[in-house]
Order: structure tokens, then C-alpha cells, then sequence
């Protein structure tokens, strides 16, 4: 039995395509990342934190199963560490750019 407990014959693109949850919330966090490399910190924080809470929204609404990895701990204690998380950033990028774009 492989280690990761699935099926030996289920495809690899079937595997990945399975963790699509965790596949958007990382395209939105590298997208992030992308902005913040190009000077724009704030901004670049802010969509981190919109990335965080979509994590929260699909670990609120989609099935532990079909949650994937975004299911670590009960569904209560995921979504509101995303939310505190992600709400934490996305206050970080847009309220405090005011303060230092100056």
C-alpha cells in the first residue's frame, strides 16, 4: 500500500487536479508574491491576505474531503485562522499604504 494512502492506480493528474483548493489559494499567493517583487509591498500584502481568505471561504463551504490540504486542523479552527490571517494582511496592505505613501 503507497504511504500516501491512496490507490496505486489512480493517475498523477487526477491526484493534482484533486487539490485544486490548495492549487488556487498558492496561484493567488505567488501572484502576491509577484507584486510585492515589483515594489508595490503593500498591495502585494493585500492580495496575499485576499489569497488567505479564500482559503478560509473554500475551507468553509467545500467538504473535508474535498477540501484537501487546506483541511489541517476541525473546520472551525482552520477558518478562523485563515480569516484572522488573511483579514491581518489585507488591513496591513491597504490601510497602512495611506500611512507611508507620503
Amino acid at each position: 500500500m503507497p504511504a500516501n494512502n491512496r490507490p496505486a492506480k489512480e493517475p498523477f493528474g487526477r491526484v493534482v487536479l484533486s487539490e485544486w483548493p490548495i492549487l488556487a489559494v498558492l496561484a493567488g499567493f505567488a501572484f502576491g508574491l509577484t507584486v510585492i517583487l515589483r515594489n508595490e509591498v503593500f498591495q502585494g500584502a493585500a492580495i496575499l491576505g485576499m489569497s488567505i481568505l479564500l482559503a478560509a471561504g473554500l475551507r468553509l463551504f467545500l467538504p473535508t474531503r474535498m477540501a484537501g490540504t487546506l483541511a489541517v486542523r476541525r473546520r472551525g479552527v482552520d477558518v478562523g485562522i485563515y480569516t484572522v490571517l488573511g483579514s491581518a494582511l489585507v488591513i496591513l496592505g491597504l490601510l497602512v499604504q495611506g500611512i507611508f505613501s507620503n
